[in-house]
């Protein structure tokens, strides 16, 4: 998007900033949107798009600068930005300069990443499943629930248990996302209808590279 936006794409962006919560502010004669692409929440360990838009600057005459939340902005394109993250504040704020005049300044909250899920095959934790539909699953998926983000997680480990046919208890350690052939061993054996099979010590890692322990799962074969 081109920063001299007098028409039709400057009042897009205006009625998007007012959609979205964000800041419209006037500047002599120029008017200045500033939009977050998703919501109007800064997130740690992602990239958080932001459009910007002034109506009476060109390109090379504005910049955007963040403060607060251990913010830094990289421009991506004419109007495009790109913020990163890193500390929890109530208090970060979007700076837009024209002719390095200050412009406008939006105030957004950093928050952290919620908390993701563990799933295999789509299904939650609880649910009933079929053994041929188990059998069938490579291994666990991860993720994060109504959230507008793509956010890629790494699946580091995790235990699979279930119970054979004399009642002990078999276990099989996975060190990725992937069942690992004794899992899948233990699976083809001994997951069959009236079974129980659980899934913990589920360790991930975020975008920035925390590792994280999430919730167990237990599944129901039919």
């Amino acid at each position: 998007m081109n920063f001299s936006i007098a028409g039709k794409a400057f009042k897009l962006l205006l009625i998007a900033a007012s959609l979205l919560g964000s800041s419209i502010y006037t500047f002599g004669q120029t008017n200045i949107a500033i939009a977050p692409n998703k919501m109007n929440v800064l997130y740690i360990g992602v990239d958080n798009p932001l459009s910007v838009a002034a109506s009476n600057g060109s390109d090379e005459k504005v910049t955007v600068t963040v403060t607060g939340g251990g913010g830094t902005v990289s421009k991506l394109g004419s109007g495009l930005y790109n913020v990163q993250v890193t500390d929890l504040t109530d208090e970060c704020l979007v700076n837009v300069y024209v002719d390095g005049k200050i412009a406008g300044s939006s105030p957004f909250r950093v928050r952290s990443l919620p908390a993701p899920f563990a799933t295999v095959g789509g299904y939650s934790s609880g649910s009933k499943i079929k053994a041929d539909s188990f059998s069938s699953q490579p291994g666990l998926g991860v993720f994060l629930k109504d959230f507008p983000f793509e956010v890629r997680y790494e699946v580091t480990g995790f235990t699979f248990t279930v119970g054979d046919d004399q009642g002990n208890i078999r276990t099989a350690d996975c060190a990725s996302a992937l069942f690992t052939p004794r899992a899948k061993q233990l699976i083809d054996q001994y997951a069959k209808p009236g079974e129980m099979v659980t899934i913990d010590k589920i360790r991930v890692k975020d975008p920035s590279g925390k590792e994280l322990k999430i919730p167990s799962l237990v599944y129901y074969i039919q």
